[in-house]
């Protein structure tokens, strides 16, 4: 082969090299746009930028991965949650999993954590099952996936007040001003502490036990990319790191 073409064919190599490492798992080198709201003890902003349990847990694993370069913004639920849907962001947590959502959304198969949703009340007032709550005042958060079974009986036995935060059904709780309201145990704990002590949650009755996601825009993120980021976060999940992460915001034997 003459000289020059040998030449051609290894700078053709070269770039060929380049494009692959450019686009790893699909992706271009370009920052990695997440977003989440702020829900302690998994997401929370201080002095120093964004941290908690899903934000240390989700860089981890970029970082294993070998993807550092992330732009994280917190927004109000449902914002966060459009910008992934139409393609603004790549990806979104902690989420819940849900039909619907898998429509428009890719899931990895690992979770980033599992969660028990429960009825938060004032102490004194026990709630055993859904019956408990009627003819209450529920506060219930704007595109949180709770169940139809929930769902259905509030709508038709309740006074139902809809908000963009959980920390604002928790001072309502807090001042009277609703019977009752559903959240995450982890984040849940972590509202009840900073809003009022005498909020406390009802552990006899599960509205449901769910896992928390990262879910990630099917057009700008490949499946290549969430079943790789899912055997990391798999494996990231028996580590020592982890369970210190988990211990720093749970507590011990959380």
């Amino acid at each position: 082969m003459h000289r020059s073409k040998i030449l051609w064919v290894l700078l053709a190599a070269v770039l060929f090299s380049a494009l692959l490492l450019a686009d790893r798992y699909g992706m271009a080198e370009r920052p990695t746009r997440l977003v989440c709201d702020i829900w302690p003890p998994y997401q929370m902003v201080t002095e120093d930028g964004y941290t908690g349990l899903s934000v240390d847990v989700v860089r981890a694993v970029y970082a294993r991965m070998g993807m550092d370069n992330i732009e994280l913004m917190a927004l109000p639920w449902k914002r966060a949650l459009d910008m992934v849907r139409f393609g603004d962001a790549d990806g979104l947590f902690s989420a819940n999993h849900t039909p619907e959502r898998a429509l428009s959304f890719t899931y990895p198969e690992e979770p980033l954590f599992e969660s028990p949703w429960i009825v938060w009340t004032r102490k004194g007032t026990t709630i055993h099952s859904l019956d408990d709550l009627k003819n209450k005042r529920v506060g219930v958060v704007l595109g949180y996936s709770y169940t139809p079974e929930f769902w259905d009986f509030i709508q038709t036995y309740c006074s139902v007040e809809v908000v963009y935060s959980d920390r604002i059904n928790f001072r309502k709780l807090a001042l009277g001003r609703l019977d009752a309201t559903v959240a995450d145990l982890g984040n849940g704990l972590t509202l009840a502490a900073s809003v009022d002590r005498g909020i406390h949650p009802n552990l006899d009755y599960v509205i449901k036990q769910d896992g928390l996601y990262i879910m990630f825009n099917k057009g700008r993120v490949a499946e290549r990319f969430v079943e790789k980021f899912s055997d990391t976060l798999k494996a990231f999940k028996q580590t020592e790191e982890y369970r210190s992460i988990r211990a720093k915001y749970l507590g011990q034997g959380q």
